[in-house]
């Protein structure tokens, strides 16, 4: 029996240490992106620091989902993941500059709507190259940097 219970709390831990692993490590001093969405409810949910905008995207995804899906909460506004530089301190507008707002009136309907927002940034940063113009920019920080 206290095998199984051994067991059952090595799994615990992996399983909490799986969630926590999500966020990468960033060194400071390059560009790392972050997302977060406001509920109806007063809570709300931020991921990052990551150091792609896609992967940063499909967290927000993943936590706004859970917050609908899990614990009935209805979307207010959601802020896109948004690049900033990964210096402590900024100010608390650096991190959400872009307040996307989400008129619904369910929590199934706000998720519906915050998924096509997020559609829209998505193909927005596609067809505006912005992952391959902020690659850049980090190239050209890191080679003025290395002289």
């Amino acid at each position: 029996m206290k095998m199984i219970q051994s067991l059952s709390f090595g799994i615990a831990l992996s399983i909490a240490f799986a969630g926590i692993a999500r966020a990468e490590q960033v060194p400071v001093g390059v560009v790392v992106f972050y997302g977060s969405a406001d509920y109806v409810s007063g809570s709300g949910s931020v991921v990052g620091p990551y150091s792609m905008p896609g992967d940063c995207q499909d967290a927000l995804e993943d936590a706004i989902t859970n917050a609908v899906e899990n614990l009935g909460e209805q979307l207010n506004v959601v802020h896109p993941c948004m690049p900033r530089w990964s210096f402590r301190g900024l100010p608390q507008g650096e991190a959400a500059p872009y307040t996307l707002a989400v008129v619904a009136d369910t929590p199934e309907e706000s998720l519906k709507v915050t998924r096509m927002l997020l559609e829209e940034v998505r193909r927005a940063r596609v067809a505006y190259r912005a992952d391959e113009y902020e690659a850049t920019l980090q190239a050209i920080a890191k080679a003025s940097a290395s002289k």
